[in-house]
This record gives C-alpha cells, sequence and structure tokens, in this order.
C-alpha cells in the first residue's frame, strides 16, 4: 500500500510539474521573438530571428519535452492500474498513450537540437547559404511538427486521451471530460496535417497547448491530495 501511494504521489507531482514546464515552454519560447506568434509558427521567419531567439527556441522544445511528454509517463501507467480491464481497453489506450509520449519527446528533443543550431548558422551565413538554410529549416521542422508531431503522435494521443478519458470520467467527471476534449483536439489536428487543411490544424494544435498543461496540473492535484 505504501509503495503504491507513493507511485501515486510521485506521478501526481510530476504531473503538475509538467503543466508548469508545458506553460513554461510556450511563453519562453514565444519571448524569444517578442511574442509574435506569427514569427514563432512562421518557418522563414523563425529561422532569421536570431542568435538570441535560438537560445529561447532551444530551451523551449527542451521544456516541451520534458512538460509535455516524459513527465507524463508516470502517470500513464497509472491510469493503466487503475483501469485495466479484461476487455484490453486500457491495454490499448495506454499503448496509444505511450507511443504519444514516446514520440513527442523524441519530436522535441530533434526541433530543440536542430532548429536553434541552423538559427545560429543563418546569422552568421551569407545569402546564398541562407537560403539553403531556410530550407533546410522548413525540411526539419515538417519532418518533426508536420509528419512526427503532428499526425502519428497526435493520433497515438488522441487514442490515448479519448479512451482513458472515457473510463476515468465515471469516477473523475470533470478530469475525464477535460481529457476527451482535448483528445478530440488532437484528432482535429491530425485530420489537418493529413490533409493539409491549415485552419483545422491550427484550430487543434492551439486548443490543445492550452488545454493539456490544465488537465495535467488537474489531475496532479487530485493524485496528491487523494
Amino acid at each position: 500500500m505504501n509503495v503504491e501511494r507513493s507511485f501515486q504521489q510521485a506521478a501526481g507531482g510530476l504531473a503538475v510539474t509538467a503543466g508548469i514546464l508545458a506553460i513554461l515552454s510556450l511563453v519562453i519560447g514565444l519571448a524569444g521573438v517578442d511574442f509574435d506568434f506569427e514569427v514563432f509558427s512562421d518557418s522563414s521567419a523563425l529561422v532569421a530571428a536570431g542568435t538570441e531567439a535560438a537560445g529561447f527556441v532551444r530551451w523551449s522544445f527542451w521544456l516541451n519535452m520534458l512538460g509535455n511528454y516524459l513527465f507524463l509517463v508516470p502517470l500513464a501507467l497509472l491510469l493503466y492500474r487503475w483501469r485495466k480491464t479484461g476487455s484490453g481497453s486500457a491495454q490499448l489506450f495506454t499503448t496509444g498513450g505511450l507511443i504519444y509520449l514516446v514520440l513527442g519527446a523524441a519530436g522535441s528533443a530533434i526541433l530543440a537540437s536542430a532548429l536553434p543550431f541552423l538559427m545560429e548558422q543563418f546569422a552568421t551565413a551569407a545569402a546564398a547559404q541562407q537560403e539553403i538554410l531556410t530550407i533546410e529549416f522548413q525540411v526539419v521542422n515538417a519532418i518533426a511538427e508536420g509528419g512526427l508531431h503532428g499526425v502519428l503522435q497526435n493520433f497515438c494521443g488522441a487514442v490515448w486521451f479519448l479512451g482513458m478519458g472515457y473510463l476515468i470520467q465515471k469516477d473523475l467527471r470533470g478530469i475525464g471530460i477535460l481529457a476527451m476534449v482535448v483528445g478530440g483536439f488532437l484528432l482535429l489536428n491530425t485530420l489537418g496535417n493529413m490533409f493539409n487543411i491549415e485552419a483545422l490544424s491550427l484550430l487543434g494544435l492551439s486548443a490543445n497547448i492550452l488545454l493539456a498543461p490544465i488537465w495535467s496540473i488537474w489531475i496532479g492535484i487530485y493524485l496528491w491530495r487523494n
């Protein structure tokens, strides 16, 4: 019982920390471009933002790796232990969740390493080299954000949030419903990236960035207090 309680408290504490780090990730990333969201979301503008902005971008993605993904692994395991059944549904949803968390962390690590490096190279490169660096920046961003994060990872995340949200809402109604809402927006982002519908992917991404940390902090506080 003590081991179970300690694991629950650890998972809850990490979930709260994860939510805070996820919010800091967004704030730090935007701070590097003077809170101009258009620059942060435009590859050709971001690569030219300068070496100082590169440092902000680097730490933004490192915090994103921890806050949105790695620190939530114990929570995924704990929810599975709560809801494992003979039907296999909890196993299926948790598998999707772990794939989501691992791929998300991997994509963030790639972006944290590659994008700032290209931004620093761009700042001292000649005009002809800058054009090449811009293309390389866009390719890396398309692979990690559009493909790895935007489709495969988000689809697995939608499976986890929708499925586990449904299972836990029977006992934790508000937390479960918010999880399903996050899962719905992840699915929108996935479809937007698959069918190249920018408005749809932007809606899903924006809502997920705002709601996922709130859910993480909420369920983390519940686990810690109960």
